[in-house]
């Protein structure tokens, strides 16, 4: 069956950290459950914005699908195996961002690109909100104040996996040679914001 979650990008991971974990005989229902939760999911975010969706497709809805099909054949471990594939999938994506800031050069090209990237994935058209925003060759600001992961987690009714969203920014972008990432609190901890800093060293 071609499904969306089969089309999906962390696909692939995820089925590897499934198999891993579970082996694959119980693989397969799992799979269809989450393929049954990732339709059933989508159709719940309907009036989601073209932006939101980029989040949807990419983190929002994989992992809740995962996450509800395993409250139903592991409840007791079902947010811990959900947390661990996305942190996994994330830190794979760090360690591929740290060989490329060893090239000369990317350091300064990663923070002159990075304020684009912040206003485009992270801005108000993808459903976040911010205030303090400033950028310059050595240091990003942006405080977040709404945030699309915390909105669907509400209405997805899967408000567990908010603070597992919200570490995967650190599994993404924290040990960056030469770029420190900096973050005292979020939203979907129960802050007021989440205070990005990233900082050329």
């Amino acid at each position: 069956m071609n499904t969306i979650l089969r089309k999906n990008a962390k696909y692939p991971f995820i089925r590897s950290t499934l198999a891993k974990q579970y082996g694959k005989a119980a693989l397969a229902d799992i799979l269809r459950r989450a393929e049954h939760h990732y339709a059933v999911l989508s159709a719940q975010c309907a009036d989601a914005t073209p932006g939101e969706w980029t989040h949807l497709n990419n983190t929002i809805l994989p992992t809740a699908a995962i996450y509800k099909a395993l409250l139903e054949t592991d409840n007791e471990n079902a947010l811990a195996v959900t947390h661990g594939a996305l942190i996994g999938l994330c830190r794979t994506g760090n360690r591929m961002m740290q060989l490329l800031l060893r090239i000369p050069g990317m350091k300064t090209l990663f923070m002159r690109l990075l304020p684009k990237m912040a206003l485009k994935l992270f801005g108000r058209e993808s459903g976040f909100d911010y205030t303090n925003y400033s950028a310059d060759k050595t240091r990003l600001t942006m405080d977040t104040t709404a945030c699309p992961y915390c909105k669907y987690a509400r209405l997805l009714d899967v408000e567990a996996l908010m603070p597992t969203f919200c570490e995967s920014d650190f599994a993404t972008y924290g040990n960056l040679p030469g770029i420190r990432f900096e973050r005292t609190q979020t939203l979907g901890t129960g802050g007021s914001k989440c205070d990005f800093r990233f900082i050329r060293e």
